[in-house]
C-alpha cells in the first residue's frame, strides 16, 4: 500500500481528491487527510509517506512553513503544492522552501494523478525493497516477512504493523500513530484493535533477536532482547 498525505483544510476538496486519487491508484494508494498545518507537519514528521500534497493557506501553519520545517528536519519526502495561489512569487517561494512541484487549483484531476505516478515511480526506485532489523527482514514488494531465512506467517495488517516498527526501530511508537499508519487516519480503529496483531507478531517472532516492548497506556517499541535484558537487570 502506498501512503500519501494530503494537507488540505477545505473538506470538500479533500474528500473529492481522496476519492478520485484512491480510485486512480487502483486501490494501491491510501490518502490520509490532515486539515491544518500543525497536525499535518507532525504526521509528515512521524510517518513514512511516499508523497505529500500540500495546500498553502492552512490554519495553524501555512504550507510554506510546513515544507521548510520538513526539509530542516531532514525529511525528503516529495512535496507537491496544490493551491489556489498562482502568482509567480508564490510559485518560486514554493520551490525555494523545498517543494518538488506546484499545481494551481482548479486543476485536472487526471493531470495530478499522472504527476503523482511520476513521483511515486521516481521515489520508489530509490526506496529499498527490503527492510532489515537484526534477524528480521521485510520484503515490501512481495509482502513477506522472514526470520533469518525462514518465512513467517503474518496476516496483512500484522505485516504492516511489524514493517512500520522495523522502519522506526528502537523508537517508541504511540498506538495512535500506528493505527493511523496501518489502518488509515480516517479509520474508526481503536487501540484495542492492535491487541491481536501484536500478540500474533510476538508469537511468530518469539525466537527472534528482536522483540516488541509495550509501554502500557502509550504504545510499542521494537528493540533487541539484549537491550530489554540489560534494562531489567538495572531495575
Amino acid at each position: 500500500m502506498i501512503e500519501i498525505l494530503l494537507i488540505e483544510d477545505d473538506p470538500d476538496i479533500a474528500d473529492n481528491l481522496q476519492e478520485y486519487l484512491q480510485n486512480a491508484g487502483d486501490g494501491e494508494w491510501r490518502i490520509h487527510i490532515s486539515d491544518n498545518g500543525r497536525d499535518g507537519l507532525e504526521l509528515a514528521a512521524q510517518t513514512l509517506y511516499s508523497l505529500i500534497l500540500l495546500d498553502i493557506g492552512l490554519p495553524g501553519r501555512d504550507g510554506f512553513e510546513v515544507c521548510k520545517s520538513l526539509r530542516r528536519r531532514g525529511i525528503q519526502t516529495p512535496v507537491i503544492f496544490v493551491t489556489a495561489r498562482y502568482s509567480e512569487e508564490d510559485v518560486l517561494k514554493g520551490y525555494e522552501c523545498g517543494g518538488d512541484d506546484y499545481i494551481v487549483k482548479t486543476f485536472s484531476m487526471a493531470q495530478l494523478a499522472a504527476k503523482i505516478k511520476v513521483f511515486l515511480k521516481r521515489y520508489g526506485e530509490s526506496r529499498p525493497a527490503a527492510v532489515t532489523y537484526l534477524d528480521l527482514t521485510a520484503d515490501r514488494n512481495e509482502r513477506k516477512m522472514y526470520l533469518g531465512d525462514k518465512e513467517i506467517d503474518l496476516q496483512p495488517r500484522e505485516f504492516d504493523v511489524l514493517l512500520y516498527l522495523m522502519e522506526h526501530p528502537e523508537r517508541l511508537i504511540s498506538k495512535e500513530e500506528l493505527l493511523a499508519r496501518v489502518w488509515g487516519a480516517e479509520s474508526d480503529a481503536v487501540p484495542r484493535n492492535l491487541d491481536n496483531p501484536i500478540k500474533n507478531i510476538r508469537k511468530e517472532t518469539e525466537n527472534s533477536e528482536a522483540m516488541i516492548v509495550t509501554l502500557r497506556g502509550y504504545g510499542y517499541r521494537l528493540e533487541t532482547k539484549n537491550d530489554k535484558e540489560n534494562k531489567d537487570k538495572k531495575k
